[in-house]
């Protein structure tokens, strides 16, 4: 955008400069002695005598018979093509300072504060130009918002979008749209930028079309809009049903909206149509088996089980294993983790498939291992220990196992009556 400004800017100052001041020597409304100084300097400013044109501006200004918005114009222009902005700021300045109305002044000394990095300036002077101008150019009252921009005054920057989209509503070019919607979006209004959004899909086609598509729909997701984001997502599929991107983000919509059925669908359809990464497989994964389709979920697991001993993926394909009743395949997925030894949820799950299939010693063995480990599972994995044993006929060992357990205080009501209860049998 700056680069676009500058460009535009510049064009539009050299025309002023070049016109205007020859001009002047044809306004028979300026009093004599300053039309006397504009035909002095004319062949002056065409030579590019700017030096010698200074040196006479700058002392007729300071004459109370010659001190005029026109001069001070054109000192301004001089010290312009002089590349002296700083000094042309100052009469520009002091031309609108005598002619609040001077259009050319206000605009080269935005021009001049634009060029200078000053764009808060630049802003208020570009809006007072398209004033003075009384609303003619509405690319100025542009100009004045792109550099409120610059400076990272949103606010004041709306306010110059908003006067431009109501005074000039058929006059609007697609890249103001475009940079009304960053001030918005910067401003944290992006539920004001949603119509501009529309509007710009409308008006564009190809990968542009496909970008403003995109933000439409990652700001529904930002603003949790979420019915409206699936709406539009549904839309955009029934559009272009080959298109990866819309099935993918109709399945984070409707994942953020806690719709978790709707979410499997949509990435079910974006599964077929392109390869999944090892976080979309494994998130197909999950919903499958949250939704209660054990079947589906088995084969994505186990391939990302290939590629990385992951304890998380480990521990739900176990669980995929038991919602199809196999804990035997279970734990032949346990037994080939290379890293039980070091997981403890994953020996408190070899404990429980064990315990389901009344294996009670390897039961007992592997809670004990967990309990080995450190973590908030020690206690129960003490208690499950204790239970396992005891179900083995091992009573030494599950009071052993129950000793322990009570040492922890979830566990310690459990673990003493089932200790008591050892006891009682140890005497007879």
């Amino acid at each position: 955008m700056q680069s676009r400004l500058v460009a535009l800017g510049c064009g539009a100052l050299l025309t002023l400069l070049m016109v205007t001041v020859p001009g002047m020597l044809l306004a028979v409304d300026l009093p004599a002695p300053v039309r006397l100084v504009l035909a002095r300097i004319a062949p002056m400013m065409a030579a590019k005598e700017y030096s010698k044109v200074a040196a006479i501006l700058e002392p007729a200004l300071n004459a109370s018979e010659t001190r005029h918005a026109e001069l001070a114009f054109a000192l301004g222009n001089c010290r312009m093509l002089r590349g002296d902005r700083s000094g042309a700021i100052k009469a520009y300045d002091q031309a609108v300072s005598l002619d609040p109305g001077h259009a050319h002044a206000w605009l080269n000394q935005a021009k001049a504060a634009y060029e200078t990095k000053q764009y808060r300036e630049a802003g208020r002077c570009f809006a007072k130009g398209y004033g003075a101008e009384q609303g003619k150019h509405p690319e100025n009252l542009y100009f004045s918002a792109a550099a409120y921009l610059m400076a990272g005054a949103h606010q004041e920057a709306i306010a110059s979008f908003d006067r431009l989209f109501a005074a000039h509503p058929k006059s609007i070019k697609p890249e103001w749209r475009e940079q009304f919607l960053h001030a918005l979006m910067d401003d944290g209004q992006s539920k004001r930028a949603l119509p501009l959004i529309r509007d710009l899909i409308a008006r564009s086609a190809g990968e542009e079309k496909t970008r403003w598509q995109e933000l439409l729909l990652s700001l529904y997701m930002r603003l949790n809009m979420t019915a409206e984001g699936a709406t539009f997502a549904r839309q955009l599929i029934d559009q272009q049903p080959d298109q990866p991107r819309w099935w993918k983000a109709l399945a984070h919509i409707q994942l953020a909206a806690n719709r978790h059925e709707d979410g499997l669908s949509a990435l079910v359809g974006y599964s077929m149509l392109t390869r999944l990464s090892n976080q979309e497989s494994r998130l197909l994964a999950d919903l499958y088996l949250q939704a209660g389709i054990p079947a589906k979920a088995v084969p994505l697991y186990s391939r990302q089980l290939q590629d990385k001993a992951d304890g998380q993926i480990a521990q739900r394909l176990v669980m995929a294993y038991h919602q199809m009743d196999q804990p035997a395949k279970a734990l032949e997925v346990l037994a080939r983790f290379r890293n039980l030894e070091r997981e403890p949820r994953l020996l408190m799950l070899q404990g429980e498939t064990c315990y389901t299939l009344k294996r009670y010693p390897e039961a007992a063995a592997s809670y004990r291992r967990a309990a080995s480990l450190n973590g908030t599972h020690q206690g129960q994995a003490w208690l499950m220990a204790g239970y396992a044993a005891m179900q083995a006929g091992d009573l030494e060992t599950s009071s052993r196992a129950l000793a322990q357990a009570i040492r922890f205080d979830k566990e310690k009501k459990a673990a003493t009556l089932a200790l008591s209860h050892i006891n009682q049998q140890m005497v007879r």
